[in-house]
């Protein structure tokens, strides 16, 4: 074993780390379904929280008629809050549009008007405008299913907060969308289901997470100005010993991009996010929690860096091999393939089980892989961001119409499948096969996501 077989192993086995833990959690949670006792629903009341910002009006309506399609059971024990950040003229056109639609679920608009974004709408509406037993926070574009809401309100009989199951849906059909609803159904399997397993802590999802109304309140609710909110006051909960609990049952459909610029920067904010949620994890999660538990923890807000050791690996790789002149031995590639290979296994059976045909199972994970190394480089992005303390100015991910290709923004792409496209070239010139390959990595995956993802 030559230095450059050292140095790819050192690489790439962080990402080897976590892809053989989410092959643990797939096979774990693929054995867990939880019921509930089948005793009536309990008499909690809910106000369903929606924060907006700028969101078409046609939107907010289908979000309000398909909630009062599915809170109907829960009659007057139930409130739908629009809380806007609008101006006051959009405020009180929705306000008239909502009047006509005569719904059987009190729905109210409220303008927060302040500052702090998301964070400050969800502090304002606990504050001075929730008047009920329990608080669900959705966004817009959420729609859960018939049984969402008995499901998450039998959770809260025994848990302070109750998180309920991603499943992605699409506005526009491309081979991103399909990846993207793929990969929210396996995360929601593995770091959901899977760690549940383990007795491993749950944070709620920003959107899809009923709340006791007493226990946000004790902690404070959000913390100001953050953009991993969900994450955090996860952390805030846990560390002032509340129970958070999973619901797979309680399904909700999240929308997921159609186009890859929308990815992108959904990514950097999250990105950003992660190095934010570990700075808040050392002052919330406690010593009471156990050093297992706030070790892995800290492991979950760090997923995103073990991905990006692929790209890492394709620039520094071929560079030392063209350095001391020795190229990657076949059976280091081998050995870095065998937990590859055994997660592929686990998502394939994980897969095939929920009803996925195989050889589609294999394309769309090929697909998301792609993916996932053409936005590398804006993810190191939003770390970097995030370990400087610098907040991106992205804009809101776009949806709808306007989720869209712009491909003159992706810069940070393009100079990175350019660097190591040229030393992959220089490393095959040279004669190094294997190394090569590497280099070639990252330039294909964005030409593949460019050209044939965003169709």
């Amino acid at each position: 074993m030559n230095v450059v077989d050292i140095a790819l192993i050192t690489l790439l086995s962080p990402l080897v780390l976590i892809l053989s833990l989410h092959s643990l959690y797939l096979i774990a949670g693929s054995r867990v379904d939880m019921k509930y006792d089948s005793k009536p629903t309990s008499e909690k009341t809910v106000s369903v929280v929606v924060p907006i910002k700028n969101e078409p009006l046609s939107l907010v309506l289908d979000c309000v008629k398909h909630l009062s399609k599915v809170m109907k059971n829960l009659g007057s024990r139930s409130h739908i809050y629009i809380v806007s950040d609008d101006e006051e003229e959009y405020v009180e056109s929705l306000k008239n549009e909502l009047r006509s639609l005569n719904t059987p679920v009190a729905v109210e608009v409220v303008r927060h008007g302040g500052r702090g974004g998301r964070v400050g709408s969800l502090n304002f509406a606990l504050r001075e405008v929730v008047d009920s037993d329990t608080l669900l926070v959705l966004d817009v574009d959420a729609r859960p299913s018939e049984e969402f809401f008995e499901e998450l309100l039998k959770c809260a009989r025994n848990h302070d907060v109750c998180v309920g199951r991603w499943v992605g849906y699409w506005s526009r059909n491309t081979r991103v969308s399909a990846a993207l609803a793929f990969s929210t159904e396996l995360v929601s399997a593995a770091l959901y289901g899977g760690r549940r397993s383990f007795g491993l802590l749950i944070f709620p999802l920003g959107s899809g997470t009923l709340f006791n109304v007493n226990s946000l309140r004790s902690v404070g609710g959000w913390e100001d100005g953050t953009m991993q909110d969900d994450v955090i006051i996860g952390m805030k909960l846990h560390g002032a010993g509340y129970s958070i609990e999973h619901s797979p049952r309680a399904v909700v459909r999240v929308l997921v991009p159609s186009s890859y610029r929308a990815f992108r920067i959904q990514q950097l904010k999250w990105a950003y996010g992660s190095l934010e949620s570990l700075r808040y994890s050392f002052k919330y999660l406690n010593r009471d929690i156990g050093f297992l538990k706030s070790f892995e923890a800290r492991l979950y807000t760090l997923q995103y860096l073990p991905g990006l050791t692929v790209l890492v690996a394709s620039l520094i790789v071929p560079s030392l091999a063209l350095a001391v002149g020795v190229d990657l031995s076949l059976h280091t590639v081998l050995l870095i393939g065998i937990p590859t290979s055994l997660y592929v296994a686990t998502v394939l059976k994980n897969a095939v089980k929920r009803g996925y045909r195989p050889l589609k199972t294999l394309r769309t994970l090929g697909c998301a892989s792609a993916i996932g190394l053409a936005v590398a480089p804006v993810v190191i992005k939003g770390l970097v961001m995030g370990a400087l303390g610098m907040r991106p100015r992205a804009p809101v991910t776009p949806k709808g119409p306007e989720d869209r290709e712009k491909f003159g923004e992706y810069i940070e792409e393009y100079t990175a499948a350019a660097i190591s496209l040229s030393l992959g070239i220089s490393a095959l010139f040279s004669g190094y096969y294997m190394v090569s390959g590497l280099g070639f990595l990252p330039a294909v995956a964005l030409l593949y996501t460019l050209l044939r993802a965003t169709r």
